[in-house]
């Protein structure tokens, strides 16, 4: 599933590293001229980033109501409202994310993302009855965080921008319906100098100004378009978007400091 999302956000090259033994056979079979692909055991492609996870939480919780008849409304009202209920069931999941710097051994991003589906809901009254929910509540939980996680990654290296503005008002952006749905809602800003360390030569981040959001109008398999959510704001192509944080969803648009290069706290995956 992680691997999946990334490949289709078509901005990152993904490397099996898990299962070997199918590649490595082939080369074999090529070493030894059984099959045309020639050359050598080995030469595999390195990779710059290794992403890892553990399982901090699984588990679901259920809900439920239940009304008993009111009698100062007759017997017959009261028989009918003993017999109203309604319950929920719901699955979480939360990870703990961390991809490490092949080349420097860093830890480049460490962060807890967290899903939750309806793994079903029902309600009855009377002799009548509905219900619906997942058929495989852990596949659907699993491939919640995995969207989340695969976001995570990809854009702390390429972010959301605005590619371009269109003159009907639209702004088209470098993503597509990998990570953007119709409906979303992210905050726009745009990126000043960047703030180096002195000493290590380390960028620190980039001075960043909250213009306002946008909102996801089309999404399609390589780019989204996206409008304004209210009144018109100063933006320009290259300004980055983000999902909003629940504080920046209340926030005036207003000058920041970046917290950290490309991983900081306006990916709060858990709202």
């Amino acid at each position: 599933m992680l691997e999946t999302a990334i490949v289709k956000s078509r901005k990152m090259r993904v490397f099996e590293r898990a299962d070997l033994d199918p590649v490595l056979a082939e080369q074999l079979l090529g070493q030894t001229g059984v099959t045309t692909a020639g050359g050598k055991i080995g030469g595999l492609t390195s990779v710059d980033y290794i992403v890892q996870g553990a399982i901090t939480k699984l588990g679901q919780r259920r809900e439920g109501l239940s009304t008993k008849g009111l009698s100062a409304f007759g017997g017959n009202f009261g028989k009918f409202g003993s017999m109203l209920s309604t319950n929920k069931a719901t699955m979480s999941m939360g990870v703990d994310l961390k991809v490490t710097n092949v080349k420097s051994g860093n830890i480049v991003i460490a962060d807890r993302v967290e899903g939750t589906v309806t793994t079903g809901e029902a309600f009855s009254v009377g002799g009548i009855s509905s219900a619906s929910g997942s058929a495989d509540a852990y596949a659907d939980v699993q491939r919640v965080v995995a969207a989340k996680i695969s976001e995570a990654v990809v854009t702390s290296r390429i972010p959301i921008k605005i590619i371009k503005k269109q003159a009907n008002g639209t702004f088209v952006l470098n993503y597509g319906n990998v990570f953007l749905k119709e409906g979303d809602i992210l905050s726009a800003f745009s990126v000043g100098e960047q703030i180096v360390d002195p000493d290590t030569k380390e960028v620190l981040g980039a001075e960043e100004t909250l213009r306002g959001s946008v909102v996801v109008t089309e999404s399609r398999q390589k780019f989204a378009k996206a409008r304004y959510v209210a009144d018109p704001f100063e933006i320009a192509n290259g300004d980055v978007l983000r999902r909003p944080t629940s504080s920046q969803k209340q926030k005036q648009p207003t000058a920041r400091q970046q917290s950290g290069p490309s991983w900081d706290s306006q990916n709060d995956l858990g709202d």
